[in-house]
Formats: C-alpha cells, sequence, structure tokens
C-alpha cells in the first residue's frame, strides 16, 4: 500500500514514519531502527520517534541505545506545556499525606460499617501500573458472569463527595447506602450489564481509595496484581504516557521508584488495618500458567470455570479500544519476555535499586 501510495505521487513528511513501522512489523527491525534514527522528518514529535527507537533497540537487545531513547522521550515530554505543570513529586507526596492521615486510630473510630450489599458487592481490581491488570481484566471480560469498568473516574467522583479519609468517619450508614447507590447508578451510566453480573472495577492506583472502598463495600473482594518491583518501575518509564500529576512521576525513574514504594507503602497499611478479602496474583506466574492462576481466582469471586477465559485475544479484538499502553500486548498471544527485562538494564537501575529491592525482598522475588 505505501508503495502504491509513492507511485501515485503521494508525499508527506509521515511516510519515513510509516516505512519504519512496516520495516519493524516485518521483522527487519535493524533497517527499521537505522530508518528511525536517520530517516525520520524533523515535523515527527520527537517523543514519538525517541519511544519507536526505544522499543526497537529493546526488541534488539541494544539495551543502551533503548534506555537513552526512553531518556529522550521523557525529557522532550516533560517539556511541552501539560508536563511542565509537574515537578514529579506531587503524587508521592499526596501518597505521604495519605499514609499520615491512615492511622490506627483513624481506623479504629470508624462506626460500625453499614450492611453488606445487597447481592454481590462489586470487586476491585487493583496493582501498580504495568503489573498485569489489564491482561487480567481483559481475562475476566470473557467470563459470562462478569462486567469490567475500565478506569472509569466512578471512585474518584465518589471521594470528591464523601471527602478524604479524615471524614470517613463521619459517614453513618443511610450516607454510606447513599454513596453506593450514587456509585451504581454511575456504573450503569457507562453501558448496562445483567443485574446477576459481577462488577469488576479496575483502576491499578485505586489502591489509594482503599478506605472508602471498604467503607462503601465491606464485603468487596480485592483482586491485587504483583510484578517484579523492577520490571514495574522500568516498563513505568518506558511509556509515552499523557501526562497528569500521577503520571509525571514516569517521567523520571527515581520519581517512579519512589512512588512505587509509596504506594506499596499504603497498600501494605491498608491491608494492616482493614479486614480486607484479597486474592494476589503474580504476573510472572499468570503468564507461565495462565488456567493455574485463573481456577483459583474464579473461585475467589465465586464464578464457575469457564474455558473463555483462556481466550483473551478474541476478548481484546472484541472489546476494540484500550485505553491504557498494554493493547498492543494483551492482543498477542501471552508471552514472558518481559519477565525479568530488568535484568538487562540493571546497570541503568543501580541508583533505584536500594529503593526497590526491599519490595522485591518482601514480595518473593530475586534480585539477580
Amino acid at each position: 500500500m505505501l508503495k502504491a501510495a509513492t507511485t501515485a505521487g503521494a508525499q508527506g513528511d509521515e511516510f519515513g514514519y510509516i516505512n519504519a513501522m512496516i520495516l519493524r512489523r516485518q521483522g527487519n527491525l535493524a533497517d527499521a531502527l537505522q530508518t528511525a534514527q536517520f530517516s525520520l522528518p524533523d515535523s515527527l514529535d520527537p517523543a514519538i520517534r525517541f519511544l519507536f527507537i526505544g522499543q526497537v533497540a529493546d526488541h534488539l537487545g541494544e539495551i543502551d541505545t533503548a534506555f537513552s531513547a526512553f531518556e529522550d522521550m521523557n525529557r522532550v515530554t516533560a517539556s511541552y506545556p501539560d508536563a511542565r505543570r509537574f515537578d514529579g513529586t506531587e503524587h508521592r507526596r499526596h501518597v505521604e499525606d495519605l499514609l499520615a492521615a491512615t492511622t490506627p486510630s483513624a481506623v479504629e473510630g470508624w462506626p460500625t460499617a453499614a450492611s453488606p450489599e445487597s447481592g454481590r458487592a462489586p470487586a476491585f481490581l487493583l496493582g501498580f501500573m504495568r503489573s498485569g491488570t489489564t491482561l487480567l481484566d481483559t481475562i475476566l471480560m470473557g467470563h459470562s458472569g462478569t462486567h469490567v469498568l475500565e478506569e472509569e473516574p466512578i471512585l474518584a467522583h465518589i471521594e470528591d463527595i464523601a471527602g478524604g479519609i479524615e471524614r470517613l468517619g463521619n459517614l453513618d450508614e443511610r450516607s454510606i447506602l447513599d454513596l453506593r447507590a450514587r456509585y451504581h447508578t454511575e456504573a450503569a451510566a457507562r453501558g448496562a450489564f445483567p443485574e446477576q453480573s459481577l462488577l469488576v472495577d479496575k483502576n491499578p492506583l485505586a489502591s489509594l481509595r482503599t478506605p472508602l472502598i471498604h467503607r462503601l463495600f465491606p464485603d468487596a473482594r480485592f483482586i491485587f496484581t504483583l510484578r517484579h518491583p523492577c520490571d514495574v518501575v522500568l516498563s513505568c518509564f518506558m511509556q509515552n504516557l499523557k501526562i497528569n500529576q500521577a503520571m509525571a512521576s514516569f517521567l523520571n525513574l527515581e520519581n517512579a521508584a519512589l512512588l512505587y514504594d509509596r504506594v506499596m507503602q499504603y497498600w501494605e497499611t491498608c491491608r494492616s488495618l482493614l479486614p480486607l478479602r484479597i486474592h494476589t496474583i503474580r504476573y510472572e506466574d499468570m503468564v507461565e500458567n495462565v488456567e493455574g492462576e485463573i481456577r483459583p481466582l474464579l473461585e475467589f469471586l465465586d464464578l464457575a470455570w469457564e474455558d473463555s477465559v483462556l481466550d483473551h485475544q478474541r476478548v481484546a479484538v472484541e472489546r476494540g479500544y484500550i485505553r491504557t499502553p498494554s493493547y498492543a500486548q494483551v492482543t498477542e498471544s501471552i508471552y514472558s519476555r518481559a519477565s525479568g527485562r530488568w535484568l538487562r538494564y540493571r546497570h541503568h537501575m543501580e541508583p533505584v535499586l536500594p529503593i526497590l529491592a526491599p519490595w522485591a525482598e518482601k514480595f518473593g522475588y530475586d534480585m539477580e
């Protein structure tokens, strides 16, 4: 098609980039990398160019070239107006404020929770970004008994009404029931689903709203995805993200690692203070043995086994637009090549390993 267009006289700066993408799709990675490095026009967004170079160099095993390209991508992105509003520490400081407010005395002061949900309470799919939440929510979409919400801001809206954690203890049963009804109204507005379906609300960083979730839905089930902390942080650093307060943390490797540390501290604090129903899934185990990991998860969710959950590629194609950076991965067959990727970048990650190594040890991951 590209050849036919150029033969017909079509012109444009984008043709070089299209050609590079075609070369990559054909498996001609060396030529694709050379084209991206030396033959793309200045009119192409440099962040996109650096992302492409980084991804292709990563596949070729040219680690220094890849890491340098991702650094350049983030440097360029940080210079754009939307990103210049942030210095990359704001969201970490927000989590630190939550940690300071989420104390035993704050939680012990809560009155008895409202009655459990009539019917099944929603399940909440949490975990740090790039830890496998999109793959898992796609798998769960393949079950006839689920309805998955993907990164909708419903909890944020409810939090605005309820107030921060310091106000959760002031909620009486009537207030909780009203907020619960508001949650379901907003969920229904995002697409009708059978009443008997289990609503699965997927939002990686909603772990920061765990006290609110528990206050509204004391019988809610939490699905928490884990992945090697070094792979998570590196993968976040390698994404070309739409920048907001949270995503600005990933423009710098140290800020990314520090945010991971604070979020995990908060999750562990919530686990210690609240009687949560939690099922943890390790990304590395899931990609090695999908059925072996999903069967216990479905039991935890009181869902019968269905073979359809194993056909995640069909589900990914049928669901259409995926709003996370994981679209390309979840439309492929499940692979394990991203597991342990950080080891190839170990030299570049040395400065943040003291931050991440304690979490790797806690979660049972090797650092070698």
